[in-house]
């Protein structure tokens, strides 16, 4: 079967508890434990924001994330702390004599970071609004970037931000397309974005453009059913994309046959052939870790039973 199963990112945090090297491991064993073929680190040390507040320029006003200076990108960006912490898995996967398992890291995109931060505080900058403060942003990630695909990591950028309409459709395609244009690596790059696209117009065909390989979109919750109306085989393959399918709920446990056929509808409207990752909808940041491991068991079960059903 072409596609694999992986994850979005994020794991509760048993950090306080275990210790940064030992809640690692415990992410990807609970990964592993369940079939997953591209894990993560579980993004143990904080939300898609935090991890970035590294980045020259990225700081806190108040508590609160805000740009303090001109963005500029990290000086060594192999001490950036996600590829620390994705060497920490490869390091773990070698130990265990898994190096068929793959690892993704996770990067939040530019949208999403620079208008959060920007909320907090501007900096040099003239507004939420202002194009160089994000283009500033993308030539800070990319470095990273390229790090983590040299150690053989796939790469995801999340800009959930996109269905939060936290930018102009077209503006933030501006700034996407300099991002990917500049992203050159040898496995499939996905960008994930979250919510109903249906939400705004022209986001589809938007991502649809973007110089990537895998949009991967969330199926299960209410709102985020109606991203079957959006998608289509001929789209995917006008475009030379392929879907991260997200057909299992990750804050609730759901039947294996539930799953099962919500994956089955997704390749009936696509084709099993542009599936490239299956996954939950989202992160698991704010489920429990037991409920995790339900969601992860089903999954496993769900995709194993939709491929016997094409045999």
């Amino acid at each position: 079967m072409s596609f694999k199963r992986t994850v979005i990112g994020s794991f509760p945090s048993v950090l306080p508890r275990l210790g940064i090297e030992d809640a690692i491991k415990w992410a990807v064993n609970l990964q592993l434990k369940h079939g997953v073929e591209v894990v993560t680190d579980g993004e143990q040390r904080g939300s898609l924001i935090d991890y970035f507040e590294q980045i020259p320029g990225l700081g806190r006003r108040n508590g609160k994330p805000a740009i303090i200076e001109r963005i500029k990108p990290l000086e060594d960006p192999t001490q950036f702390t996600k590829i620390v912490d994705c060497k920490r898995v490869f390091s773990y996967l070698r130990a265990l004599g898994r190096g068929d398992v793959g690892v993704k890291v996770t990067i939040t995109g530019p949208i999403t970071l620079g208008f959060t931060y920007a909320m907090g505080g501007i900096g040099p900058y003239s507004g939420v609004l202002d194009k160089t403060l994000y283009l500033d942003l993308v030539n800070a990630l990319i470095p990273i970037i390229e790090t983590a695909a040299k150690m053989g990591c796939y790469i995801q950028v999340d800009e959930p931000g996109l269905t939060g309409r936290f930018l102009h459709t077209a503006m933030a395609e501006e700034i996407l397309s300099e991002l990917f244009k500049e992203i050159h690596v040898d496995k499939e790059v996905t960008i994930h974005v979250c919510g109903s696209l249906r939400d705004v117009p022209g986001l589809y065909d938007m991502l649809l453009r973007l110089d990537l390989e895998v949009l991967s979109l969330a199926f299960s919750g209410e709102r985020e059913k109606t991203n079957f109306e959006i998608i289509s085989k001929r789209s995917l393959e006008d475009y030379g994309k392929k879907l991260g399918a997200g057909f299992i709920s990750n804050v609730k446990v759901e039947s294996v046959e539930t799953a099962s056929r919500r994956l089955r509808r997704i390749a009936e409207k696509v084709g099993v052939e542009n599936i490239a990752f299956v996954h939950p909808d989202c992160g698991f940041r704010e489920t429990s870790p037991n409920i995790v491991e339900e969601i992860l068991a089903t999954m496993k079960k769900a995709s194993e039973e939709f491929i016997k059903s094409l045999q």
